[in-house]
C-alpha cells in the first residue's frame, strides 16, 4: 500500500458552507474544502503555444529598445491603453542575435526539461467535482464578505435572482430590438461627445473608448447574477452585473480614471489603514459613543439623477475642465444598463440604481453618499468627533447624548426614501471593516485589533494549490502586514499572528516554509504599511507572460544570460481554479 504524503497526515481545515439538501461524499466535501481559488496542476502547453509566448516577449523587447530613450508622457494612462498588433522592425543585429539565442535556449529547455510537479487532484476528486457540477439542483458559489464557498440550491439562486429582476421599481423588461437599438445609440452618442470634447481627451483614449465596438461579446447584455450574503438572516443575494465585455465598460473606466484623482470627499475612507491614522490624533471625549452604520443595499437604491448632480458639483468644486464630458459620459453609462440572467431569456433595463459591476460604481456611490450626508453632518458637527465612511459602511465617534444621536441617525434615514441605515451603538467597543475598535480609559484613545468574522472559514490557498511560490509568500506577507497595521499593541498582533500560523498549518503549509516569512514581518515596521509607496520606478521592465506550467523552463535565467542589461520580469497568467471547474 502506497504511503500517503506527509501533508495528508496533518489535520486539515477543509470546511465549506453546505446550505443545500445534498449530502456530499467525504471526497466531494474535501474537494470543495480546498476553496474556490485552488488551482489544479496543468500539463505544460504545446511547444507551439510556448513558442508564441516567447515570440510575444521578443516583440515586447524590440518595442522597449525602440522607445526606451523617449521621455514619459505625463498624460499617458496605462489603464486606457489598448494593445496594438504592430510589430516593430528588426533594426539592431546584436539585439536580434540575443533574441534568437533566447528563443532557441527556451525551446530547448522546454523540450528537454520535464516538470517536477505532480497532480494535486486525484481522479476520484475530479469525478466527484464533475458530479456536483452536473447536478442541476445545486450550485457552488463564492459568498459575500469572502466567507468561503457555499453549496446552495439552484432553486434558491433562481428565486433570488428573479426576485431582483422582477422588481418593477428598479427594472423593466425590454425586447431584443430595444436592446440592439440602445447599444447603437450608446456608440452614436459617445462619438458625438468625443467629437465635441476632443480637446479634453487624453492620448489614445478615443481608441480605448471604441475598444469593444467590434467585440462579439459586447452584443450581449451584461450578465446578472447574485452572491449569497450568508451573514444575513435570512440569507439574501447581492446583485452583480458582470460588465467585462459590456458596451459601456470602456466609458465607465474612462470616467473613473479621470474623476477619482480630481475630486475631494473628506469623509470618505480609502481603507481601514486611513481610519487608523485618523484615530492617532484623537483624544476621546468623556462618555462618547461608538457607532457603526451600514447602508442597506446601497447600489440598487441610488437615485442616479442625484448621483449625477453630486458628481457635477464635486467636479465643479475641483474646477475640473472635463466636467461637461464626464457628466454626460456618466449619464450614458447609468441610462444604459441592460441585463440578462441564465434563468430567463428576458432582457432587463435597470431604471433605478447603479449596477454593481460597472467600474465607476464605487466612485459614483461615494459621490452620491457624500452629498446625501454632507448637510446633516454640518448640522450635527458639534457632536461628531469623527465621521468616516467606506462606501456603505459608516463609523462615528459621537460626543453627545444617545437621544441626539438617534435624532442624527433618523435624519440620515429620512433624507431619501430608499437610503436606509442599520446601525449599532456601543459605549466601549465595536467592529468596523476589518478592525475591532475599543476604548482605552487610561489614555482616552481608541485602540484597535484585527476583527475576525465569526462565519469565516479561513480557506486560504492550500499549500498544494498550483500557484507560484511567490504568490503564496506574497499573500502571507500581506496578511501579516495587515495584522501588524491593524494592531495598536504588540500583544494583539502576536495573538492574531498565532491564529494565522495555526490556520495556515491547517491548510497544509509546512513550518519550514512559513518560518522565514513570519520572521521577515516585524511589528516594529508597522508604520511603513499605512500607505502605498509613492516611489515610482523610472526603469521600464519588459514582461514575459506565461503560465505557471512553464515554470520548469528557467525563463528568467535564460533572459539574464543573453540580455543581462534588460530589466525583465516573468509574469504568470491565471489558470483555471476550482471555481471555474465547479460551474
Amino acid at each position: 500500500m502506497a504511503k500517503k504524503p506527509i501533508l495528508d497526515l496533518l489535520p486539515r481545515n477543509m470546511e465549506f458552507h453546505n446550505l443545500s439538501h445534498v449530502n456530499l461524499t467525504d471526497t466531494q466535501s474535501r474537494t470543495l474544502g480546498l476553496g474556490l481559488k485552488f488551482r489544479p496542476t496543468l500539463r505544460p502547453p504545446t511547444a507551439r503555444a510556448f513558442d508564441c509566448q516567447v515570440q510575444d516577449f521578443c516583440r515586447s523587447v524590440r518595442l522597449h529598445y525602440k522607445y526606451s530613450n523617449q521621455p514619459d508622457d505625463p498624460d499617458f494612462n496605462p489603464k486606457l491603453y489598448v494593445k496594438s498588433g504592430w510589430n516593430p522592425p528588426r533594426e539592431d543585429p546584436n539585439l536580434e542575435e540575443s533574441l534568437y539565442s533566447i528563443r532557441q535556449d527556451l525551446l530547448e529547455n522546454f523540450n528537454n526539461n520535464k516538470p517536477r510537479w505532480r497532480n494535486n487532484l486525484s481522479s476520484e476528486e475530479r469525478s466527484g467535482l464533475r458530479e456536483i457540477k452536473e447536478n442541476p439542483t445545486v450550485r457552488v458559489l463564492a459568498t459575500d464578505k469572502n466567507l468561503g464557498p457555499a453549496l446552495i440550491s439552484t432553486e434558491w439562486v433562481e428565486k433570488e435572482t428573479l426576485k431582483h429582476l422582477n422588481d418593477t421599481k428598479s427594472y423593466s423588461k425590454v425586447t431584443l430590438d430595444d436592446w440592439t437599438f440602445r447599444r447603437h445609440k450608446v456608440i452614436e452618442t459617445r462619438e458625438k461627445l468625443v467629437q465635441s470634447y476632443s480637446h479634453f481627451l487624453p492620448p489614445n483614449s478615443h481608441k480605448f473608448l471604441r475598444s469593444l465596438d467590434d467585440n462579439s461579446q459586447s452584443l450581449n447584455p451584461a450578465k446578472f447574477y447574485i452572491i449569497p450574503k450568508i451573514h444575513k438572516s435570512p440569507i439574501a443575494g447581492r446583485p452583480i452585473a458582470a460588465s467585462h465585455s459590456f458596451i459601456t465598460r470602456p466609458i465607465s473606466i474612462f470616467v473613473d480614471e479621470l474623476v477619482k484623482p480630481s475630486i475631494s470627499m473628506p469623509t470618505v475612507l480609502r481603507d481601514s489603514g486611513e481610519l487608523i491614522q485618523c484615530l492617532g490624533g484623537i483624544k476621546l471625549p468623556a462618555d462618547c459613543l461608538l457607532v457603526t452604520a451600514d447602508v442597506s443595499s446601497l447600489y440598487p437604491n441610488i437615485d442616479t439623477k442625484k448621483a449625477i448632480i453630486a458628481l457635477d458639483l464635486l467636479l465643479r468644486e475641483g474646477k475640473v475642465a472635463q466636467t461637461p464630458l464626464l457628466v454626460q459620459f456618466t449619464r450614458l453609462v447609468f441610462d444604459n444598463n441592460f441585463l440578462q440572467s441564465e434563468f430567463s431569456r428576458d432582457i432587463y433595463h435597470q431604471t433605478y440604481g447603479i449596477a454593481m459591476g460597472t467600474p465607476f460604481a464605487v466612485t459614483a456611490a461615494n459621490a452620491f453618499m457624500y452629498y446625501h450626508e454632507r448637510d446633516i453632518i454640518e448640522l450635527y458637527a458639534q457632536h461628531l468627533t469623527l465621521y468616516k465612511r467606506f462606501i456603505d459602511d459608516i463609523f462615528v465617534i459621537w460626543d453627545g447624548t444617545r437621544e441626539i444621536l438617534l435624532e442624527f441617525l433618523s435624519a440620515m434615514n429620512a433624507k431619501d426614501e430608499r437610503i436606509k441605515l442599520t446601525y449599532e451603538i456601543s459605549d466601549s467597543k465595536i467592529p468596523f471593516l476589518d478592525l475591532l475598535l475599543f476604548k482605552d480609559s487610561a489614555s482616552h484613545t481608541l485602540q484597535h485589533s484585527t476583527f475576525q468574522k465569526p462565519l469565516n472559514k479561513y480557506l486560504y490557498i492550500p499549500f498544494e494549490s498550483f500557484h507560484p511560490t511567490s504568490n503564496k509568500k506574497a499573500f502571507i506577507k500581506g496578511e501579516l502586514m495587515r495584522y501588524a497595521r491593524n494592531s495598536s499593541s504588540f500583544s494583539s498582533f502576536t495573538e492574531t499572528r498565532l491564529l494565522f500560523w495555526k490556520r495556515l498549518r491547517l491548510r497544509g503549509y509546512p513550518a519550514k516554509f512559513l518560518l522565514p516569512i513570519f520572521r521577515e514581518i516585524s511589528y516594529s515596521n508597522r508604520c511603513k504599511w499605512f500607505s502605498k509607496s509613492s516611489k515610482v520606478s523610472t526603469q521600464r521592465r519588459v514582461v514575459f507572460k506565461t503560465t505557471f506550467n512553464c515554470s520548469h523552463v528557467g525563463i528568467k535565467r535564460v533572459i539574464l544570460k543573453h540580455l543581462p542589461q534588460l530589466s525583465s520580469i516573468v509574469s504568470y497568467k491565471s489558470t483555471n481554479t476550482l471555481a471555474q471547474l465547479s460551474k
